[in-house]
């Protein structure tokens, strides 16, 4: 970035003790929808994973265990790969002896639908094993032989929809706390300096990390348009403005005194001397 970020010499005692207005576009109410969209999401994902390919994984787990071979049986229908993932839409079509009032054959019929991670092994013969107790129940040997991945594959696919679940919610959480520390430091504001501890442009970004006292140090970071810089306080570009309020957490102040707003003739009060480089 070839630009220069402006440095003042900030009057902290002449920083309004009214109540502040928040500059247009800081509210959160955006930001709290989007986290839920996105929770809600992978909440949908989690779900469908869960309800979809478990009982799956569950019945296989038991037809592991139980399984006999039936007599008879051909698989159709196909296995689909997206990146590193396979579907199969499978159907089973199998017989099993002695269900009959005759003492003959039984046929069944049922869809298979089985998820995993990797290659299939294509050079065993296809086998269908099904529950003697629950015949209509019945399984694929190379689902089987997939078993554990299926497993895994599962599990981790859960376990990272469920974690974006929690972040987004805790992110819900954070942005409303953020967001009422932020009116509340309208209403109550108290100027002070932070020391900038980082500062970087990242994919139109720009990233500040900074740190204060308030009885023990505190660190936050923001994350602003590439185009907004600190409202610098020394030459040395390591201290700008803040606002902190009743709770003790400091914003930071941009250039233009956003996330507030402050009329002109305020502005001119507190930058004393006015801006230099």
């Amino acid at each position: 970035m070839n630009r220069e970020p402006r440095t003042a010499t900030v009057n902290l005692s002449a920083f309004p003790k009214r109540p502040l207005a928040l500059a247009e576009g800081t509210g959160t109410g955006r930001k709290i929808l989007v986290l839920l969209l996105s929770g809600l999401f992978f909440a949908g994902c989690f779900l469908i994973f869960a309800l979809v390919l478990g009982p799956g994984v569950l019945e296989d787990i038991r037809l592991s265990k139980e399984g006999k071979l039936a007599s008879r049986g051909t698989v159709s229908g196909e296995i689909r790969s997206r990146l590193f993932t396979n579907w199969g839409d499978l159907k089973l079509d199998y017989t099993i002896p002695g269900r009959s009032h005759n003492g003959g054959v039984t046929s069944f019929s049922r869809n298979k639908d089985i998820f995993f991670v990797g290659d299939l092994d294509e050079s065993k013969e296809a086998q269908i094993y099904y529950l003697e107790n629950a015949p209509s129940i019945a399984t694929v040997s190379y689902a089987l032989d997939l078993l554990l991945n299926r497993e895994i594959t599962l599990a981790v696919s859960l376990a990272i929809e469920l974690g974006f679940v929690v972040m987004a919610i805790v992110g819900c959480f954070r942005v409303a706390a953020i967001g009422r520390s932020l009116r509340r430091a309208a209403d109550h504001p108290e100027p002070i300096e932070v020391t900038i501890v980082r500062s970087r442009f990242y994919r139109r970004r720009h990233y500040i990390r900074y740190e204060w006292q308030n009885q023990r140090r505190h660190e936050a970071n923001v994350i602003w348009r590439q185009d907004r810089d600190p409202l610098f306080t020394r030459p040395t570009r390591d201290r700008a403005l803040a606002i902190k309020g009743p709770d003790g957490h400091a914003h930071l102040v941009d250039s233009e005194f956003r996330p507030f707003e402050l009329t002109e003739q305020e502005r001119e009060r507190v930058i004393a001397g006015g801006a230099r480089s």
